[in-house]
């Protein structure tokens, strides 16, 4: 049967039209807003401290980052304190802040002259319409310390048959300060809890609402009379698990990056059954609490260091983990860290945080366990041969992962 020329006609004019609705429908809309995508406005308000003497907190930096793309947007808080971001997408964020008073600026506010660095983090932010109100974000914080964490290793290493080696992980503590600082007496210790989701059923540690205090599992100490063990300033000591050659060392592993058989203290946890290597070139911390298992292994998916002082570590309160029945932790003050360093287990491990903003507020990730990988913090500047390290309390911007560990060593400003 044929069709007629108005039928083809029909027909034709009724197909470009379907089109044209497709057309319309995969873009979204049709006109001038085809291509536009709904952001929001949003508003962060940034205060000090209800113990300092103003509470708009002017100045501080706000850091919006976007989870899913890993994007950071930043805005500078004005006399109010208020912080904009215009044009923000749906999703979900990390939204942080800090503020770094000068002495002089301390001292109008706290009146005391010490240099403090301030911060607040809010590590799981879902904004899917547009606020109402600003999100309001407190700060806090404490002096910036001499002594500051210049590398955690953490991740371990890889055997040469594919296996695990964790025995060559690390800490390194740098004088960051004019004058030396004796270490005598320094604690170290890990904090309490998961890096992340491990695992389908892990949670959060129950102990994050406490943000007055970071709690802990093992803590050791430098001995010393108080002047014994000097660190001059842009110096450093480092803290070895096993202070030996671990690439040729018969108990060692040869594909591992370093060698510690220099390091000054190694952890040694002496056990009936000796399982634990005790170097006798490098001597021992003092084991005050030690809670886990026959070495002091930094969790390879991103551990919480802390060092810290205090007239007496037994006097410190221990705590029992709620929703546990025999998990112990040590509970330690921020008055009491002199500095602090999160690693998670990756960038979407916010939620997981177990040290304080006050304390540190961001964190560094490595791109996987065993890939010798290292946190190491970053040059400042240089003054004369000193180099000094960037320390504003958040090892998101104060340290760089980085592919080999170098004890010792500094990258560029």
């Amino acid at each position: 049967m044929r069709t007629s020329s108005f039928l083809r006609v029909s027909l034709r004019t009724r197909s470009r039209s379907i089109l044209a609705i497709t057309l319309c429908g995969l873009m979204s809309a049709c006109g001038d807003n085809a291509n536009e995508v709904q952001t929001f406005s949003v508003e962060v308000q940034v205060t000090l401290p209800e113990t300092f003497a103003q509470s708009a907190a002017a100045g501080a930096r706000v850091l919006l980052t976007s989870t899913e793309r890993n994007v950071t947007d930043s805005a500078v808080a004005d006399a109010q304190g208020l912080a904009r971001f215009p044009r923000v997408l749906p999703g979900s964020y990390i939204i942080g802040s800090s503020l770094a008073l000068d002495p002089d600026r301390a001292l109008v506010l706290t009146g005391q002259r010490s240099a403090i660095t301030l911060n607040a983090l809010d590590p799981a932010r879902v904004i899917s319409a547009a606020p109402t109100t600003p999100f309001v974000q407190r700060l806090s914080g404490s002096r910036l310390g001499d002594l500051v964490i210049k590398e955690v290793y953490y991740p371990a290493s890889r055997t040469p048959s594919g296996g695990t080696y964790f025995s060559d992980q690390f800490v390194e503590i740098y004088n960051n300060a004019t004058d030396t600082v004796f270490a005598d007496g320094l604690f170290i210790a890990d904090a309490f809890g998961p890096a992340g989701q491990i695992n389908p059923t892990t949670v959060p540690t129950p102990l994050q609402s406490q943000t007055a205090s970071v709690f802990v599992s093992s803590i050791w100490q430098i001995p010393g009379t108080g002047r014994q063990h000097p660190i001059a300033p842009g110096q450093s000591i480092v803290i070895a698990q096993d202070g030996i050659n671990h690439r040729d060392d018969p108990n060692g592993n040869p594909a591992s990056p370093v060698n510690l058989g220099n390091a000054n203290w190694e952890t040694f946890n002496e056990r009936p059954d000796g399982r634990d290597l005790d170097s006798p070139s490098v001597p021992n911390l003092t084991r005050m609490v030690h809670r886990g298992g026959f070495d002091w292994l930094l969790a390879v998916f991103g551990p919480g260091v802390v060092i810290f002082r205090a007239p007496n570590v037994a006097a410190l309160d221990t705590t029992l983990v709620p929703g546990t029945t025999g998990t112990w932790v040590t509970r330690v003050p921020n008055t009491l860290v002199v500095d602090a360093f999160e690693a998670l287990q990756n960038g979407n491990s916010a939620a997981y945080k177990r040290v304080p903003a006050a304390l540190d507020a961001g964190f560094v990730f490595a791109t996987g366990t065993y890939t010798s990988e290292s946190a190491r913090r970053r040059v400042a500047t240089t003054i004369g041969t000193r180099r000094v390290l960037r320390d504003s309390n958040n090892s998101s911007t104060d340290f760089e992962l980085i592919a080999r560990p170098t004890p010792r060593g500094f990258g560029t400003p």
